[in-house]
């Protein structure tokens, strides 16, 4: 079922991302959008913000999975990036987004490739 997040919202406009419960209707939905709207080659992603499934271009997609050994300065599990091109990227789409420049670094735990607001110990 989609609905329209209460908790998450689009970057451009502000507006509530729609929400799907399971990885099969967000497929669905992107495969309905893509052949109707065309162009946007949307893709779906599961949001580590709340657990549900959204749709995003799929060039921006950057797949991570949770760290459960590196936590971040708030105290949150780090979220880690297969490749260091992975966590380039990613912490290009924030700096693009957010204005926030981030460090990469690889997980000292040996789980893939960490971002940072400084520079990571070594």
């Amino acid at each position: 079922m989609n609905r329209k997040s209460p908790s998450c919202n689009a970057k451009k406009n502000g507006r509530p991302l729609t929400e799907y419960d399971t990885k099969t209707e967000a497929k669905a939905a992107a495969r309905h959008a893509n052949q109707t709207y065309g162009g946007g080659n949307l893709a779906p992603y599961k949001c580590s913000q709340c657990g549900f499934w959204h749709l995003a271009p799929a060039d921006r997609q950057t797949p991570s999975e949770t760290c459960l050994v590196c936590r971040g300065s708030d105290g949150k599990f780090k979220e880690a990036y297969a490749t260091e091109r992975d966590a380039l990227r990613r912490a290009g789409h924030l700096r693009k987004e957010q204005g926030v420049k981030l460090v990469v670094y690889e997980c000292v735990q040996g789980h893939g490739w960490h971002l940072t607001k400084s520079q990571p110990a070594r």
